[in-house]
């Protein structure tokens, strides 16, 4: 599950999913969830959770940062999963905490699974001093363990700069001393639009196949590099490369860790790519739990129903949240046109083709439009 333990941050990215969910200082009322409530109710619902997630905002600025995330540490299970979603800049006591626990007396001694992902950003969205700041945190991280930091970029238009982000996560990993014959990945999701919300820069759905060549382009340069699509990886994404191209896509993975098969195989196999597929709850800091951020104002449910937020709790909303989607889509171009789509594909994100309550897709700017 992922804990939205703030709504502010110090950074304002152009694309950012969470832009008009966010607000500017920790002094906010009502923008951090409470520590006592976290104490006191919500860690002894939440602490048998397979995999606990720490997002904000930028959750490292929470008041009381340091202090949940070791009772949370203390009081999870073994071989549970512990991570924090981070742009990097990151207050030095936070980041010593963050290394003792990726550290060999930490996590692994405690057969706990930790690790940071951290959000690399384009130099449009970051000042050149924050962005070696984001540098020195990796290379700390990594140098500790080498296990203890995912890369994470948000696409959010054709023109950025990805080529010089991936270049500068790969020179990152070969200063940590990545072996040769090691791969890495870095995780990537398209930027969606905001149901209900305020205008956010989001990656239209006709530039998927430009975003795509872009990112086997850069593959074909970056040997080791693999890329981990987050909820979900359109098809459509393959639809510009040439056929020499077509063996690095075995260099793609989604849902998690799975490979994308050959495309021969598509036709005679039942293989889904959308959405939805055993994505984490998100919960917010009042305890209410929704399905992702583009659906943020579709609330399912509140820790405060549930004896425990389990995988049945996350079932059942996870239910809700499907039906609700699924009875309020209605296919738009160019999904409508698309082989792919309500056979392997769901637009990527529901949120594309969602005709519900406050559905109208707010208007992107900049360099989103395409």
């Amino acid at each position: 599950m992922n804990i939205i333990l703030n709504s502010y941050c110090n950074l304002k990215c152009n694309y950012c999913f969470a832009d008009e969910y966010m607000e500017e200082t920790v002094k906010t009322p009502g923008k951090s969830m409470e520590y006592e409530y976290f104490q006191d109710e919500f860690l002894p619902k939440i602490k048998n959770a397979p995999i606990i997630n720490f997002m904000g905002g930028e959750p490292t600025l929470h008041p009381q940062f340091i202090d949940i995330f070791q009772n949370t540490y203390d009081a999870i299970l073994p071989y549970s999963h512990l991570s924090v979603f981070t742009n990097g800049l990151m207050p030095d006591k936070v980041l010593d905490l963050l290394l003792k626990t990726a550290g060999p007396s930490g996590a692994t001694s405690k057969n706990i699974n930790f690790a940071i992902l951290l959000n690399w950003q384009t130099m449009e969205n970051i000042s050149e001093k924050n962005h070696e700041r984001c540098k020195e945190v990796a290379e700390r991280m990594l140098r500790v363990n080498g296990f203890s930091v995912t890369f994470s970029i948000n696409l959010y238009s054709k023109e950025q700069e990805l080529e010089q982000q991936c270049l500068e996560i790969d020179q990152i990993y070969q200063r940590a001393g990545l072996p040769h014959d090691k791969q890495y990945k870095i995780r990537v999701s398209p930027a969606f639009p905001i149901i209900g919300g305020e205008a956010n820069t989001y990656l239209p759905i006709r530039d998927f196949p430009k975003v795509g060549k872009k990112m086997l382009d850069v593959m074909d340069k970056l040997p080791q590099l693999c890329f981990r699509f987050d909820c979900s990886l359109p098809p459509c994404f393959l639809d510009d490369i040439s056929e020499s191209q077509m063996p690095l896509t075995d260099r793609f993975y989604f849902h998690g860790n799975k490979q994308l098969p050959p495309t021969e195989e598509w036709k005679n196999n039942e293989y889904y790519f959308g959405c939805a597929d055993g994505s984490p709850m998100d919960i917010d800091s009042k305890g209410d739990c929704f399905n992702c951020f583009p659906f943020h104002n579709l609330k399912l449910g509140n820790v405060s129903e549930f004896k425990e937020v389990n995988s049945i709790a996350m079932a059942k909303m996870g239910a809700k949240f499907l039906s609700t989607v699924f009875e309020k889509t209605e296919a738009k171009e160019p999904c409508r046109s698309c082989p792919h789509y309500m056979v392997r594909c769901s637009s990527g994100c529901f949120a594309y083709n969602f005709v519900g309550e406050g559905s109208e897709l707010p208007q992107v700017t900049g360099q989103g439009l395409g």
